[in-house]
């Protein structure tokens, strides 16, 4: 009997598992409210290539963990856009791009306190000026005074002053709710002083009150026009009206009569400022037109004549052979060039 033999050959296998190509998932955009927090990625975040993967995110704002594959993100309070890179074990990358906007509801508010001009204005429009209704609804509380309640920014004419309520919706985060408060302004009451006479030639101060602000008009023989207080010389009888701006931009007008009573006598100011800003530049004598063939001195304290001048027409500057001269006292000698002269100071202040 033959004995027989058998080989056995016992054969290695090594077996690789083939992965597909990487993908990954950053996660769908996402508008998220203000205090609440959203999960990044996928599930799961990398799938194919060669694992294990390493994950990067960028930038790391706002995230607990910007290397694993499904970082929280919380405290949010502007939009980010997140890249997401991912490596894998074979050292294939794969980039995806996701976004983080943030609901603007909470952005929107109703606005400043205000108010409008009663008879003077169509009213105030109210709520901040990047309210926006594209998908958020706008109620205003109570609807009284407004052209509609409903609208981002409403056109407001309370008769008396109201305090308005805004809730901002959507639907999707906590409403948004803020307060105004709109007051009806009446307007001033202007007052241009009282009617009153003054001499041909001479120069008074009106008066007015009621404002913060003040226009005269019209613009004849008048200096300081936009002051309470300006000074004018009519010629003859005359009516200046005053235009008075309270804080509120409210206004109202008066009228003030200047009667002149004719004559010729001579008014002489005791100061002027040559400065050249238009306003009291010259040495000035009221009526002095009157008197053509008048002749005029001027001395410092010394005694020393520093400008003369036959018909003098309210002209000296203040200056001396072309020079300024300085601050202070100077005396005056003037002939009407009929029978009488007059002596006096004039102050030169710079």
């Amino acid at each position: 009997m033959k004995t027989k033999y058998y080989i056995v050959l016992l054969l290695s296998f090594s077996a690789q598992v083939i992965f597909g190509q990487l993908t990954i998932q950053a996660g769908p955009a996402s508008i998220l409210c203000i205090g609440t927090s959203t999960v990044l990625g996928g599930s799961p975040t990398a799938t194919g290539g060669t694992p294990p993967y390493s994950y990067n995110w960028q930038p790391t704002t706002f995230l607990n963990n910007n290397t694993i594959a499904n970082p929280i993100v919380s405290g949010y309070n502007f939009d980010v856009a997140y890249t997401l890179m991912v490596v894998d074990a074979a050292g294939d990358t794969a980039f995806a791009v996701t976004n983080i906007y943030i609901d603007k509801i909470h952005v929107f508010s109703a606005g400043i306190d205000t108010g409008y001009c009663v008879e003077q204005s169509s009213g105030v429009i109210i709520g901040a000026s990047n309210n926006n209704n594209t998908w958020h609804s706008f109620t205003w509380s109570p609807s009284l005074g407004l052209n509609n309640n409903t609208l981002a920014n409403p056109l407001a004419t309370p008769t008396i002053t109201t305090t308005y309520t805004l809730t901002v919706s959507d639907g999707k985060c906590p409403d948004n709710i803020s307060y105004v408060t709109v007051t009806p302004f009446a307007k001033p009451i202007a007052y241009a002083g009282q009617d009153t006479t003054i001499d041909e030639g001479n120069t008074i101060t009106l008066h007015g009150s009621g404002g913060t602000k003040y226009f005269w008009e019209p613009d004849y023989n008048i200096k300081y026009i936009n002051t309470y207080n300006p000074d004018v010389w009519p010629t003859t009888g005359f009516n200046y009206t005053v235009t008075v701006e309270d804080q509120h931009k409210c206004y109202s007008y008066d009228d003030v009569y200047i009667n002149v009573t004719k004559g010729d006598l001579l008014f002489f100011y005791s100061a002027f400022t040559p400065n050249y800003d238009g306003d009291n530049d010259f040495f000035y004598i009221g009526n002095i037109d009157k008197y053509p063939d008048n002749s005029l001195k001027i001395y410092n304290r010394y005694g020393k004549v520093i400008f003369s001048a036959s018909n003098y027409k309210n002209t000296w500057d203040g200056k001396y052979l072309g020079e300024e001269i300085p601050s202070g006292t100077y005396f005056y000698i003037l002939n009407d060039g009929e029978e009488k002269t007059y002596k006096g100071t004039v102050s030169i202040l710079r």
